[in-house]
């Protein structure tokens, strides 16, 4: 499986980097109109928002690579977690495409959310 690619610096983002837990939930609906709510999955999915400015052209270049290789959000990868290390198996884009800015010579940027998996 492949693995998201780090900056030169070796991190994955840059601060702040906001981080969702998610636990997915399914509603039943009823003829009556009543609902019933119950939680779908026993395990809470996390979620990074990246935000990479300053980026040089080659740290830009790959993370673009690596989105195009993934096919966007139809793969899935592993991801390093920014604040404990781990490697999180089962995570995708969270979008099909990712935008880029090239803001001059060497900077560049870019912001995009990563998305745990049930896998």
């Amino acid at each position: 499986m492949a693995t998201f690619p780090r900056l030169s610096s070796n991190a994955v983002t840059q601060y702040p980097a906001p981080q969702a837990h998610v636990r997915a939930g399914r509603i039943v609906r009823f003829i009556d109109g009543s609902d019933q709510r119950f939680i779908a999955l026993g395990k809470t999915l996390r979620s990074w928002q990246i935000n990479l400015t300053l980026l040089n052209e080659q740290e830009l270049a790959d993370i673009e690579a690596f989105s195009e290789a993934q096919g966007g959000e139809y793969s899935v990868f592993d991801f390093p977690d920014p604040v404990s290390g781990a490697i999180v198996p089962n995570c995708r884009f969270s979008a099909p495409t990712l935008v880029t800015a090239y803001q001059a010579t060497d900077v560049g940027a870019t912001s995009f959310w990563v998305v745990e998996t049930n896998g």
